[in-house]
């Protein structure tokens, strides 16, 4: 079974993972111009990313707007964050894929990661070394943003299965 974990942020992504082998497929990034999701684009891009499969679960990341240690998200951010959060519920809703939200704290807490982006970084190389060059920041291929947003979307993912094959073996999440 094809399962996906996806971080909606502005550099965020959509990881496709086999449920099976707890391999990333495919990581598609959040096709972003002039600051709004192209939305046709992503949903194109994740439809032949599964070239023909169905993707059997996603797991999207709750969004919060960010507001902390006396900074706020203005209007048009939270407006764009809500925008792609909102476009792979649709997307998903379109075509079928059973869609589940998540809140950071909650899968962060499973690998036990704190909210510093750089841990996610690590957590992911670690529980996912063969595929950590997806994330893995270089000139031209993936900036450390990306790579941020491409590695929490693949442990989102993995959250995911971890907490799928948890309910359907009975044990505890």
């Amino acid at each position: 079974m094809i399962v996906a974990g996806a971080d909606p942020g502005a550099d965020g992504a959509v990881a496709f993972l086999d449920a099976e082998t707890c391999r990333v497929l495919h990581i598609i990034d959040m096709p972003m111009s002039a600051g709004e999701l192209r939305v046709r684009e992503l949903a194109t891009d994740l439809l032949a990313a599964l070239d023909g499969r169905r993707c059997g679960h996603l797991w999207i990341e709750k969004q919060v707007p960010f507001a902390g240690a006396g900074r706020s998200m203005g209007a048009s951010s939270a407006f764009a964050l809500g925008q792609r959060y909102m476009a792979l519920c649709a997307i998903a809703a379109c075509h079928g894929w059973p869609y589940e939200v998540v809140s950071p704290v909650k899968w962060k807490r499973h690998f036990g990661i704190t909210a510093d982006k750089s841990l996610a970084l690590d957590c992911a190389g670690r529980l996912l070394p063969e595929d950590a060059g997806l994330w893995t920041a270089r000139r031209g291929y993936c900036t450390r943003a990306r790579g941020i947003g491409r590695a929490e979307a693949a442990l989102i993912g993995l959250y995911g299965i971890r907490s799928f094959n948890a309910i359907t073996t009975g044990a505890a999440a």
